[in-house]
C-alpha cells in the first residue's frame, strides 16, 4: 500500500495537469509586435468560442468559458449561426514608442462586431452599424489599435451577423492599411464602373431600338449593382450609412429581385416561348419565387432571409442552366454566349454559397466568387446584347431595303400605270377632241359644201356688230341667191347641182378678203358678211367682183355649166338690228334685185339713207 499510494498521487496529479491545459488551451497565445510588421493575418493568434448574445464580457472573462485555437482550424467562418462568436487576441508592443496598428475583418457583410478591451465602452463596427457609430470609418469592419512602448492588452471581439460569420481578421500598419484601401477601393470602384457603364450603355439602346430584352439587363445589372454596393461595404460606407441594420435588408433584397430579372432577361433573350416552350413554364415559376423571396427579405428576419436567398440560388441556378444548355442543343441564337456568361455567374454564386454554410473554406476565390462571376456574366451578356442589336440593324436594314425594293417596284409600276393611263388619256382627250371638233364643225358648218352655217353665221354677226359699231365702220351683209339653179338640178341632176356648189362655194372663199365670212343659209342661198366697209361704193365693188367670179363657167366631167347670182346687201353701223332683221332686209333687196333683172347688185334703203 505505502508503495502504490505515491503512485496514484502521481496519476492524480499528471491528469489534473492535463486538464488544467485543456482549460487554458487557449491562453497561451500572444502576439508580440515590434513596430516594423506591415500585415499580418491574426488567425494563428486568436482564440475563440460560441456563446449566446446575450452574454457579455463578464460572463465571457468567466473561468467556465472554453476557448479555442483558432489556429487548430482551417478558417473562422463559422457560416449561419445564432450564436455570437467571441474571439480573443492577447497583443504586446516591444517597439521603442508608442505607434498604431488597425485590425481588419475583410469580410464587408458583416453585420455587427464589438470590440472590448481598449475603452470602458466596446467600439463598434459592421453594416449593420451607423457609420456615425462606428470607431472608424470604413467599408470593412475595422479598427485602431493603439499601444504604448511595452503595453499588454488582452482584446475581446464579439461578432454576430444575420449572414454568414466569417471572421478573418488582419492587423495593418498605417501605411499598409492605407496603401490596401486605396487599392482594394480602386478595384472596387472599377468593377462597379463596369456595371454602370453597361447599365448606361445597354440603357441607350433600349432608348433607341425599345427592345424590352435591354430593359431586363439594364434593371437587372441595376438591382445586382445594388446588391453589389451592400456585398463590398460601399453602400453602408458611402449611401445608406445611416440606416444600421435596416441597411442590411438591401443585400438579400436585390440579389433576389436581380435573380427575377436575370430570369426574365434569360426567357426573353432566348425567346423561351417559341424556341423551348415547355420550360417557360418552370422560369416562370422561378421569377416567382425570387419575387416571394425579395418580399421575405423584408419582412423576415435577415438571416432566415439571407439563408433562404443561398438555397434558391443553389436550387434555381441548376434549372436555368439545364434550360440553357437545352437552349444551346436547339442552335437557338445567342445560347452559347448566355450558356458561358450563366456557368460563370452559377460557379460564384455555388462557390459564394457553400462558403457560406461553411461546406468551403473562406479565401479569395470563395468570398469574392460571386463579384468575379457576375463582372463577367455581364461583360459577356452585354456582348451578346451588342451581337443581337447588330443582327436588329442588320434585320432592319433588309426591311428597309426590302421595302425600299418594294416600294421601288410599286413606284415603277405605277409610274408605268400612270404612263398607260397618260396615254389612253392623251389618245382618249385627242379622240375627243376630235369629235368634238367634228361635232362642233358638224354644229357650225354645213356638210355639202363645209362653208359656216346658219348658227356659225349668228354667231359670227353679232360679233361683228360690235366691232363694227365700235370702230364707227359699217358692216355689210350680202345674201347671194343663184339665179337658174333649180334648172341645173331639174336637167342635170342633184348631184350635178351639189357640185355647183360646191364649186360656187370654193369661189367665194377664193374671192372673200381674209375678214370676210362666209356662209351657206340652205338651197342656193350664201352670205357674206364684209367688216371694215367705209361706203356704199366699197360694197358694191366687193359685191361685183363675187358676181365676176360666180358668173364664170363650171366644167363638170365634159360639159360646162353657167350660173349667175343675184346680190341683196344691206349695212348697218350699230349692234342693232338682230341678225334676222338684217337677213330680211338684204333678202328683200335681193328679191327687189331679181324683179328688176337677174345677175346684179341692189342695196335695201333705209328710211333715213346711209
Amino acid at each position: 500500500m505505502s508503495c502504490s499510494q505515491p503512485l496514484l498521487s502521481r496519476w492524480l496529479l499528471l491528469i489534473a495537469c492535463l486538464l488544467t491545459s485543456a482549460q487554458t488551451l487557449g491562453h497561451d497565445h500572444q502576439l508580440t509586435l515590434s513596430g516594423n510588421e506591415s500585415h499580418l493575418e491574426l488567425q494563428p493568434w486568436l482564440d475563440f468560442t460560441l456563446l449566446p448574445p446575450a452574454y457579455g464580457l463578464s460572463e465571457v472573462q468567466q473561468s467556465g468559458v472554453t476557448w479555442q485555437a483558432a489556429s487548430n482550424r482551417n478558417d473562422l467562418n463559422f457560416s449561419y449561426t445564432e450564436n455570437a462568436v467571441w474571439l480573443r487576441l492577447t497583443v504586446e508592443s516591444t517597439a521603442s514608442s508608442d505607434r498604431q496598428w488597425f485590425i481588419h475583418f475583410p469580410y464587408s457583410s458583416l453585420n455587427r462586431i464589438e470590440l472590448h478591451g481598449l475603452e470602458a465602452q466596446p467600439l463598434l463596427s459592421g453594416d449593420g452599424v451607423r457609420l456615425s457609430d462606428r470607431q472608424l470609418a470604413h467599408r470593412d469592419p475595422s479598427f485602431t489599435l493603439s499601444l504604448a512602448a511595452g503595453e499588454q492588452k488582452t482584446l475581446y471581439f464579439k461578432a454576430t451577423s444575420g449572414g454568414s460569420l466569417t471572421l478573418t481578421s488582419q492587423l495593418w500598419s498605417p501605411a499598409a492599411f492605407a496603401s490596401y484601401s486605396v487599392s482594394s477601393m480602386a478595384i472596387i470602384t472599377l468593377y462597379l464602373g463596369m456595371l454602370l457603364a453597361m447599365a448606361a450603355y445597354n440603357l441607350l439602346l433600349f432608348t433607341v431600338l425599345r427592345e424590352r430584352t435591354y430593359l431586363y439587363y439594364v434593371a437587372f445589372v441595376s438591382v445586382f449593382g445594388i446588391g453589389a454596393l451592400s456585398f463590398t461595404g460601399i453602400g453602408s460606407r458611402f449611401i445608406w450609412s445611416e440606416l444600421g441594420i435596416y441597411g442590411t435588408r438591401l443585400l438579400p433584397l436585390s440579389l433576389c429581385l436581380s435573380g427575377l430579372l436575370g430570369v426574365l432577361f434569360i426567357r426573353r433573350f432566348l425567346e423561351i416561348k417559341q424556341h423551348l416552350p415547355q420550360w417557360y413554364t418552370p422560369l416562370g415559376l422561378i421569377a416567382w419565387l425570387c419575387l416571394a423571396f425579395s418580399l421575405l427579405s423584408l419582412l423576415a428576419p435577415i438571416r432566415v432571409s439571407i439563408q433562404g436567398m443561398s438555397v434558391l440560388a443553389i436550387i434555381a441556378a441548376p434549372l436555368v442552366f439545364a434550360c440553357i444548355l437545352q437552349a444551346v442543343r436547339r442552335h437557338v441564337p445567342g445560347a452559347r454566349v448566355v450558356l458561358l456568361a450563366w456557368s460563370l455567374m452559377i460557379v460564384g454564386v455555388l462557390l459564394l454559397a457553400l462558403r457560406n454554410f461553411g461546406l468551403l473554406p473562406s479565401n479569395f476565390v470563395t468570398t469574392y466568387a460571386m463579384h468575379i462571376g457576375s463582372a463577367l456574366e455581364m461583360l459577356l451578356l452585354s456582348f451578346a446584347l451588342a451581337a443581337r442589336f447588330k443582327t436588329l440593324k442588320e434585320q432592319r436594314e433588309q426591311a428597309q431595303q426590302s421595302a425600299l425594293n418594294a416600294q421601288s417596284e410599286l413606284v415603277s409600276t405605277l409610274r408605268a400605270h400612270e404612263r398607260e393611263l397618260e396615254a389612253k388619256v392623251a389618245e382618249r382627250t385627242t379622240e375627243l377632241a376630235e369629235a368634238n371638233a367634228r361635232l362642233e364643225r358638224m354644229a357650225l358648218h354645213d356638210p355639202l359644201t363645209n362653208l359656216a352655217n346658219r348658227t356659225a353665221l349668228e354667231q359670227h354677226i353679232e360679233e361683228a356688230m360690235r366691232r363694227s359699231q365700235r370702230r364707227r365702220e359699217y358692216l355689210a351683209v350680202m345674201l347671194v341667191d343663184l339665179d337658174g339653179f333649180k334648172q341645173i338640178n331639174d336637167q342635170l341632176g342633184h348631184e350635178t347641182g351639189d357640185a355647183v356648189l360646191q364649186c360656187i362655194a370654193e369661189r367665194m372663199l377664193e374671192t372673200a378678203r381674209d375678214s370676210d365670212f362666209v356662209a351657206r343659209l340652205g338651197g342656193d342661198e350664201f352670205v357674206l358678211v364684209a367688216e371694215g366697209i367705209v361706203s356704199q361704193q366699197q360694197a358694191a365693188g366687193l359685191a361685183e367682183r363675187f358676181l365676176d367670179e360666180l358668173s364664170m363657167p363650171i366644167e363638170l366631167e365634159g360639159q360646162s355649166v353657167a350660173v349667175g347670182a343675184s346680190i341683196g346687201i344691206t349695212l348697218t353701223r350699230s349692234a342693232e338690228p338682230d341678225m334676222a332683221s338684217l337677213l330680211r332686209q338684204a333678202d328683200a333687196a335681193m328679191y327687189q334685185r331679181k324683179r328688176s333683172g337677174r345677175h346684179g347688185v341692189s342695196f335695201h334703203e333705209p328710211a333715213g339713207g346711209y
